[in-house]
C-alpha cells in the first residue's frame, strides 16, 4: 500500500473519530437545551404535571361541610415551635390518635408533638380540658412522629404508644387517668426513627403483637451538606433527601402475655430491610382466616406478606410482586377499605387506598381473590379520577369514612410538601386537603366547598377521624406540621342516617375483625383498626350511613374466626347518638 493510501485511510479514521465527537457532544448539548425546556426532576415537580381529568363538582353532589372550632373549644395544640431546621424528621412529623381513655363513651385526643410538649385533651361530652402533663405523657423532651392506641396488657382500658425519632414510648394505662412509661420494662423502645405502627395478633395465641415501621438510618449530615436541586430552585440540604440514607428494618414484637415483648421480625420474614417504612397495617387481605401484614415504603417498594399460620418456621411470605403491591413510588398514607368489586359495587374485599408524593398520584387498588384462593390487586386509580387531583399535592394521612352518610365509603386526606419556599427556606409549601366523595362510580373533590379549612392550604401530616360530638357523623383532627391543630366538626346537613358500631371484645381479637352492615342497598364492609391513616390513629367506633334507610343487619367476623350475627339493628337519624355495642360471647 502506498504511503499517500495510507494518509488518506488514516485521515479518514481521524475525520470518522472527530465526526462522532462534535456529533455526540452536538447531540448532548441539544439535549441539555431540550431538558432545559422541559419540567425534570431538577425543576419544580409541579409544573407542567396535566390534571385534564380533574372535573368540576356535581349538580347533585350533597353539602358536605367541615367547620373547624379548635379556638372555639380551647384546643391550642401547636406541632413545634421556633424557626424551622430543616431537618428531615421534623420535617415529617406528626401525628395524633382518638381513644377513650377513661372509658367514659367520649373518644380522648392525644396529639404528637416534636420537641414540645405533647397535648392529652380529655373530651366531656364535647368539652376538651388538655391533662398530658397530669396523665404523664406530655413528654416534652420528645421528639414524636405517630401515636396509636391499643389494650397491649389486656386489662380493659386503653394504652398509649408513640413512636419517635429516638426511643419509642408505650404509655400503660393505670385506670385512674395516668399513665407509666414502660417501653424499656416492656421490650419494645428500640432506638433509631420510626413512624407507623400496627397492632394484630399474627400468632393467634390471644395476645396483641405490635409491628413498628423504621423509617431510615438516620444521621445529621450539617448544615453544608448541600446538592443543587436546579436553577429554579434554592440548594437543598441532602439530608432532607431520603434517598440520601439507608433505609432501617423493621420491627415485630410479639407480646408475651406478660407485660414484655420479643423482637421477631427477621424470624418471621417482615423485618423488610430494604423499605424506608412509614405505615402499616395488620387486616386479612386474602380472607383466609390469619392478619395479613401490607407495608408503605417510601421511595422503595411496597410490601405484602401473606400470613402462612407457620409454627415451625417463617410465618410470612413477601408476595409484593405476585400480587401487584409492590409499588415503588414515594407512599405515606395507607387506608384499607371496601370501594369497589368486579361489577363496581363493594364485595366485601379489601381494597388498598394509599397517598404518594408529589407528581407519582396517590393510589387505589382493588383486592380481588381468584377462585383458585390467590389473591392481586389490580390499580383502579385512571378509573376513579383519584390520579390526576392529587398529581400536584403531597399526600400524607388519609381517612376511608362516609363523609354523607349515604352508604358508600368516601375518602379525606391531607396534603403538604415537602419541598422548601422558594423565598423562604424556613417554610414549606402549604397544599389544601382533599374531601373526596364517592358517587358509586367515581369520586369527586368536594373540598373547593367544604369550608375554610379545605380552601385554604396546610403543611398536614396527620390526620384521625372520630365522631367526637356523638352527633352520628364523622369529624376529623388534623396535625399540622409547625402550625396549629385542626379540631373538624362535620356540619354536613343531609336527611341520612348512620349507625355506629362498637366493638367489646378483648383486644386480640377486635383488632383486624371485619364489620359487615347490610341494608336493601347492599352491604358495607370495614375492618376494625385496619384505616391506618399515617402516624396516625382513628377512633375505632365504626359510623355507618344508612342513607333513608332505618334498620340494618350486623355482621362481625371477629379476628380469630367467631362470629356474632344481629338483624333489625335501629338506625337513627343524623344529630343523635346512635350507637349498637356487640359483645363477642
Amino acid at each position: 500500500m502506498s504511503r499517500r493510501r495510507r494518509l488518506t485511510r488514516r485521515q479518514k479514521v481521524w475525520l470518522s473519530v472527530a465526526a462522532s465527537v462534535v456529533g455526540t457532544a452536538a447531540f448532548a448539548g441539544l439535549a441539555v437545551l431540550f431538558a432545559g425546556t422541559r419540567d425534570t426532576d431538577l425543576r419544580d415537580p409541579n409544573a407542567g404535571v396535566t390534571k385534564r381529568f380533574a372535573h368540576s363538582i356535581p349538580e347533585d353532589a350533597p353539602p358536605v361541610r367541615f367547620m373547624d372550632v379548635a379556638d372555639e373549644l380551647g384546643v391550642k395544640f401547636v406541632h413545634a415551635t421556633g424557626p424551622r431546621t430543616r431537618h428531615l424528621p421534623e420535617d415529617s412529623g406528626s401525628g395524633l390518635a382518638w381513644g377513650d381513655i377513661d372509658g367514659d363513651g367520649d373518644p380522648d385526643l392525644f396529639c404528637v408533638g416534636y420537641a414540645v410538649p405533647n397535648a392529652l385533651y380529655r373530651n366531656d361530652g364535647g368539652a376538651f380540658t388538655d391533662v398530658a402533663t397530669a396523665a404523664g405523657v406530655d413528654d416534652p423532651d420528645g421528639r414524636g412522629m405517630g401515636a396509636t392506641f391499643a389494650d397491649y396488657d389486656a386489662d380493659g382500658d386503653l394504652d398509649l404508644h408513640v413512636t419517635a425519632e429516638g426511643p419509642d414510648r408505650l404509655y400503660r394505662n393505670r385506670g385512674d387517668g395516668t399513665f407509666d412509661e414502660v417501653a424499656v420494662a416492656a421490650g419494645i423502645a428500640g432506638s433509631g426513627w420510626t413512624v407507623g405502627v400496627a397492632w394484630g395478633d399474627f400468632d393467634a395465641d390471644g395476645h396483641l403483637d405490635l409491628y413498628v415501621c423504621a423509617y431510615l438510618d438516620y444521621i445529621d449530615l450539617g448544615e453544608h451538606a448541600e446538592v443543587e436541586a436546579g436553577p429554579d430552585w434554592a440548594s437543598v440540604p441532602a439530608k432532607l433527601n431520603p434517598n440520601a440514607f439507608s433505609a432501617a428494618p423493621n420491627r415485630l414484637y410479639r407480646n408475651l402475655g406478660d407485660g414484655t415483648f420479643e423482637e421477631v421480625a427477621e424470624a418471621h420474614g417482615v423485618n423488610n430491610p430494604r423499605g424506608r417504612s412509614l405505615a402499616a397495617v395488620f387486616c386479612d387481605l386474602d380472607r383466609d382466616g390469619r392478619i395479613d401484614l401490607y407495608v408503605n415504603n417510601d421511595a422503595s417498594p411496597n410490601a405484602l406478606f401473606l400470613n402462612t399460620g407457620s409454627s415451625d418456621g417463617p410465618r410470612f411470605l413477601d408476595r409484593s410482586a405476585l400480587t401487584g403491591t409492590a409499588d415503588p413510588r414515594g407512599s405515606m398514607g395507607l387506608s384499607v377499605l371496601d370501594a369497589l368489586g368486579p361489577d363496581g359495587a363493594p364485595d366485601g374485599q379489601p381494597d388498598l387506598f394509599i397517598t404518594h408524593w408529589v407528581a407519582q398520584e396517590n393510589a387505589l387498588y382493588e383486592g380481588v381473590v381468584s377462585p383458585s384462593g390467590r389473591l392481586i390487586f389490580k390499580d383502579r386509580t385512571r378509573r376513579q379520577r383519584l390520579g390526576e387531583v392529587s398529581v400536584s399535592e403531597v399526600g400524607w394521612g388519609c381517612a376511608a369514612i362516609d363523609l354523607d352518610l349515604d352508604g358508600r365509603v368516601d375518602l379525606a386526606v391531607v396534603n403538604g410538601s415537602t419541598l422548601e419556599d422558594k423565598t423562604d427556606q424556613t417554610r414549606l409549601v402549604a397544599e389544601r386537603p382533599f374531601l373526596l366523595w364517592n358517587d358509586g362510580e367515581r369520586f369527586h373533590d368536594l373540598a373547593p366547598e367544604g369550608g375554610d379549612a379545605f380552601t385554604t392550604p396546610h403543611s398536614a401530616r396527620g390526620l384521625a377521624a372520630a365522631d367526637w360530638d356523638a352527633d352520628g357523623d364523622v369529624d376529623l383532627a388534623v396535625n399540622v406540621n409547625r402550625g396549629r391543630l385542626l379540631l373538624l366538626r362535620n356540619d354536613t346537613d343531609v336527611p341520612h342516617r348512620s349507625l355506629t358500631i362498637r366493638l367489646e371484645a378483648p383486644a386480640a381479637v377486635t383488632h383486624g375483625a371485619r364489620v359487615s352492615v347490610t341494608t336493601p342497598d347492599g352491604a358495607q364492609t370495614r375492618w376494625w383498626g385496619c384505616d391506618g391513616s399515617y402516624a396516625s390513629w382513628h377512633h375505632t367506633d365504626l359510623v355507618f350511613g344508612l342513607g333513608e334507610h332505618e334498620t340494618a343487619d350486623v355482621h362481625v367476623t371477629w379476628a380469630d374466626g367467631t362470629e356474632s350475627l344481629l338483624t333489625g339493628a335501629n338506625a337513627e337519624l343524623t344529630g343523635t347518638d346512635a350507637g349498637l355495642t356487640v359483645v363477642r360471647r
